[in-house]
């Protein structure tokens, strides 16, 4: 690594390591490209240990999840509440649906008794 060769040569005093250890990390670690990146997963949980330290304000994050779900196609509730995305919302009905046919099948066999 540069900034060991750096200090072991003189050229980097023990003073400015932090700065450039800095600079060096910012560099590798802040471009964000995707779950290909093989830095996905550390950066994914960097970030969570961020929220979690409340290093974002609130109303920031609110504006990313606004960002966020309406990427993902979800639908806010008509008084701005956050609702469901309609995919979700569709496959439980679908489900309710099929379950509703089977317990009427399951009547059915019951009463043929």
């Amino acid at each position: 690594m540069s900034v060991a060769r750096d200090l072991a040569e003189g050229r980097l005093a023990v003073s400015q390591l932090d700065d450039e250890v800095v600079a060096v990390c910012r560099s590798l670690f802040t471009t964000v490209a995707g779950p290909d990146d093989p830095l996905w997963d550390t950066q994914v949980e960097v970030a969570r240990g961020v929220l979690a330290a409340d290093g974002i304000p609130v109303d920031e994050l609110a504006e990313w999840l606004a960002v966020t779900r309406a990427a993902a196609g979800v639908v806010s509730g008509g008084d701005g509440t956050p609702g469901m995305s309609a995919g979700w919302i569709n496959a439980l009905l679908e489900q309710l649906a099929d379950e509703d046919g089977e317990a009427g099948d399951a009547d059915e066999d019951v009463s043929q008794n």
